[in-house]
Parts: structure tokens; C-alpha cells; sequence
């Protein structure tokens, strides 16, 4: 149980670490932040399109990123722990973004904002997995077959 917690821990400070663009590049000390940092949230908004557009090349870099720290954590404690490893979103995403380097991840998603202004609501990790990483899964989550 305080293993199944501390990967939680983990794994909501690789997010916020990354939503809150972290790595940044030399020129983005001098733009304004995209969002308070300091404000209470009751949940973690979503990065959607429009805010992705705003971001610097830095900050979508440490937003995938921290998805990988993500999917690398779950994978290496699925790797001692054989008995928490599922078909689950961290494992078809590894699957999905093996072998892609993050800034051909960053062009694809904003490719897809620049081809589909009307799109810019939907949500990044929607972009991620409906155009990147389902297309390169071998089966869906809960190992259906694939049309």
C-alpha cells in the first residue's frame, strides 16, 4: 500500500513538474507565466490547445517530458512489482512513443492544432493518444484487436 502511494506521489509531481514548464528555454525569462502557480486547484486542468499554442518550445518539451518520468516509473515498478503490471494507459503509451524523440512528438501535436484550429479545446493528451500513440499500439487498452 505505501508503494501503490508513493507511485502516486510520484507520479503527480512529474506532472505538475511538467505542466508548470519547468525547462525553459534562455528567451522564455522573459514572457509572462500561462497560468498562476499559486492557486488552489480542487483538480489538475487540462492543457488543451489553446494554451499549447502560448507555450514555448521549452515548456511542451518538459510537458512530454513528464509524461515519459511518468510511464517510466510505472514501468520500472511493474518490473519489480510483475503483479501491478495491466494493460493499462502508462504501457500502451510507452508502446505507442517508443523510439520517438520529444521533438518530433512537439511538431506532431502542433501540427495537429495548426491543421485543426477548431480543435484547440481538445485536450493535449487526447491529441497524444488519438494521433501518435493509437495508431502505433498493436491493441487498445484491454487488449482488444485492432480494425
Amino acid at each position: 500500500m505505501k508503494l501503490l502511494k508513493l507511485i502516486c506521489l510520484c507520479c503527480a509531481l512529474a506532472l505538475v513538474g511538467a505542466t508548470a514548464g519547468t525547462y525553459l528555454d534562455a528567451s522564455a525569462t522573459e514572457e509572462k507565466p500561462l497560468s498562476d502557480a499559486s492557486v488552489n486547484l480542487k483538480e489538475m486542468p487540462l492543457l488543451n490547445g489553446e494554451t499549447w499554442q502560448a507555450m514555448t518550445s521549452g515548456e511542451k518539451i518538459a510537458f512530454i517530458w513528464g509524461i515519459g518520468h511518468v510511464v517510466t516509473m510505472e514501468r520500472e515498478v511493474e518490473g519489480k512489482r510483475p503483479e501491478l503490471k495491466k494493460a493499462g494507459l502508462a504501457s500502451k503509451m510507452a508502446e505507442g512513443l517508443a523510439g520517438m524523440p520529444m521533438t518530433e512528438i512537439v511538431s506532431m501535436i502542433d501540427k495537429y492544432y495548426t491543421d485543426n484550429p477548431g480543435s484547440l479545446s481538445d485536450p493535449v493528451m487526447k491529441v497524444l493518444w488519438d494521433k501518435i500513440v493509437k495508431p502505433r499500439i498493436k491493441a487498445g487498452f484491454y487488449d482488444e484487436i485492432k480494425e
